[in-house]
Parts: C-alpha cells; structure tokens; sequence
C-alpha cells in the first residue's frame, strides 16, 4: 500500500437554496455532495508548506455545463457569474463558505458550481479551483440564491 492510498480525502457538501425574493418562501432546496478536484489539493500542500497566498478559497461560481464534475478539472465547463464569497468560517476541521446571489445575478438554468480561490478574480475561470458540483436548478430574476458549502478535511 502506498502512503497517498492512507490518506483521507477532503470532502464536501454543498446546499443550494433559492428563495422567493418577495415572500422569501424556499422554491428549491438541495443538498449535494461536491468534489474537491486535484487542483484544489495541490494548493491546500502548497500551504501547508508555507507557500504565500495558496489555499485561500475567495469565489463561488456558477454555470451552466453539464459534463459531470471530475479531478481533473480546472475550471467550470460554463461559468456565467462568480461572486466573492459573502462568509467564510471554519469549526473543527470544516470549512464553510457562504454566497449570496442577488435576483439580478446568475440567472438562468444552472448545471454547475464551484469554489475559486488563490490568484482568482472577478474574471471568469480565473484562479484555482477547489470544488465543483453537478446541479440542476433554475434561477429567475425573482429569486435570490444561497450557496453553503462544507469542506471537511478527513
């Protein structure tokens, strides 16, 4: 057995909830496992072994491809909006970072989400990517949109 084959995994759950902006009633609310992809893994060693602003998880994206979520992935297959994530927090060994959409942002039939961080900006697929997840909701200039996700590092 080789030493990686040990090691646990970081893990994720993220839930998707879209609200009524007026009522303020839940339309859809999802919880869905997300993968943390190699990439994001790559930075988390980086900073562990001190190397300057890797690691730190700044943009939650979303988009609208739909090729499932895998390791190799880098980017979103469509990004459409990426947003500053609004909280960031961490309890025992979770991370969570919390997003608010807005009813005028990310509009559309969304198939999928991720977390940016390191040297990302407000440009699509910028930086790197620690997570992405496969969804399947519709957001309408009538709702708002909560991201929450939940990163245990096992």
């Amino acid at each position: 057995m080789d030493i990686q084959d040990a090691v646990p995994l970081p893990v994720g759950m993220v839930r998707i909830v879209i609200r009524d902006a007026k009522t303020g009633i839940i339309k859809s609310d999802l919880t869905t496992k997300n993968l943390f992809v190699t990439a994001g893994k790559v930075s988390l060693a980086s900073a562990m072994i001190g190397t300057a602003s890797k690691g730190i998880i700044t943009y939650c994206s979303l988009g609208t491809g739909t090729n499932a979520p895998a390791l190799a992935n880098t980017t979103l297959q469509t990004e459409i909006f990426r947003k500053i994530v609004s909280v960031r927090s961490v309890s025992s060994n979770v991370a969570t970072f919390q997003t608010f959409f807005t009813t005028s942002e990310g509009n559309g039939t969304l198939r999928e989400a991720g977390l940016f961080g390191d040297d990302a900006s407000g440009t699509a697929n910028s930086g790197t990517l620690f997570c992405r997840t496969a969804i399947t909701r519709t957001k309408t200039s009538s709702d708002t949109l909560t991201l929450n996700w939940a990163v245990t590092i096992a």
